[in-house]
């Protein structure tokens, strides 16, 4: 008999999970290879895919954070920008107008500049959400607007750019041939993991998510929790933004609005339930290749932005009727097992 240990069960258990992403990622890219041929899997347009999807990547494991606990953060995108707007002021504030000149610790006091204020939107988020119980999308979709009209009130409608090379090359740059933003996102994503999967806060997380009132029962700050939980997410948008400003050299307050939307589909597509207390990093990474993949053999092809757009919102509905039915049927199974 086989001696499995700890580690190997966990591994085993994650691509079980995750075995129909897997055959949908197979599928997927199949078709887009079939729809595009070599043109798909030309260099020029694989090394084009591993600098887009860490935009999206990151915005999607941001909102899974938000989601584990069966909320939703749809001010992720507004607080990227607003991180992006508030490092190109400071910037231009300490160098007096010219931004390409700033020295690396300028740079870093900016950016934890912009860090702090995209904490601190997270724990209004959730102090909000927890001391008033009032829903997240509701508060969420208040500090999104909030903070989209702060911004432009800042920037007055304009595009800010002209950064410095040092901070161009984290979304720009590359090492050892591979983009810093693919690397990024890699890091990020098993830091996450082991967050979710190996500290208090994520176990406190996932058990809020399945059942918040034996949550309080067990001695565990709900509070505490929501506060961490969205401040955590921030961080993913601030992340996202970095990336943002080296790939754009410009920041804008209504910058990848779209993205949203592809966030969420990300995480319902990566198995996170919309309830909280279920998803895992992998599944979401899994996702955001698949609609990487879909995204960018659509574009091959020519395709409208807009209808590519309107593709998300299809795929959206497709998942959430599709895990609808799937549930009635389980339960319909189940009752006829029960009652025989």
């Amino acid at each position: 008999m086989k001696n499995y240990t700890p580690a190997r069960l966990r591994i085993s258990a994650i691509l079980s999970e995750n075995l129909s992403l897997y055959l949908v990622l197979i599928g997927v890219f199949s078709l887009m290879f079939l729809l595009n041929g070599a043109r798909f899997v030309h260099p020029q347009n694989l090394v084009s895919m591993a600098y887009q999807l860490p935009i999206v990547g990151l915005l999607a494991i941001g909102m899974m954070i938000s989601m584990l606990s069966g909320g939703i953060n749809l001010s992720i995108i507004a607080t990227a920008n607003f991180n992006g707007i508030i490092i190109a002021i400071c910037l231009k504030y300490f160098t007096h107008d010219n931004m390409s000149i700033s020295s690396h610790s300028v740079i870093i006091l900016a950016v934890v500049i912009g860090l702090l204020s995209c904490l601190f939107i997270g724990v209004i988020n959730g102090l909000l959400i927890s001391l008033l119980k009032i829903p997240d999308i509701l508060i969420t979709l208040g500090t999104m607007t909030l903070i989209s009209g702060i911004s432009v009130v800042l920037t007055k409608g304009y595009t800010l750019s002209g950064f410095p090379p040092a901070l161009l090359n984290i979304g720009n740059g590359n090492t050892l041939g591979l983009p810093n933003a693919l690397l990024l996102f890699l890091l990020a994503s098993i830091i996450a993991s082991i967050i979710l999967n190996k500290t208090r806060f994520g176990f406190s997380l996932y058990m809020m998510g399945s059942n918040p009132t034996a949550t309080q029962y067990s001695g565990i700050s709900l509070i505490k929790v929501s506060i961490l939980q969205y401040a955590l997410s921030s961080v993913f948008a601030v992340l996202t933004s970095l990336i943002m400003m080296g790939q754009l050299n410009s920041v804008k307050a209504g910058y990848a609005d779209s993205y949203l939307l592809v966030a969420v589909l990300a995480a319902f597509l990566g198995k996170v339930s919309p309830f909280g207390g279920f998803g895992r990093v992998s599944g979401v990474v899994l996702a955001v290749i698949i609609l990487q993949i879909i995204s960018s053999g659509l574009n091959l092809m020519r395709l409208d932005p807009f209808m590519i757009t309107a593709t998300w919102g299809a795929l959206v509905i497709f998942i959430v009727v599709f895990r609808g039915i799937a549930t009635q049927l389980k339960k319909r199974v189940f009752a006829k097992e029960k009652s025989s």
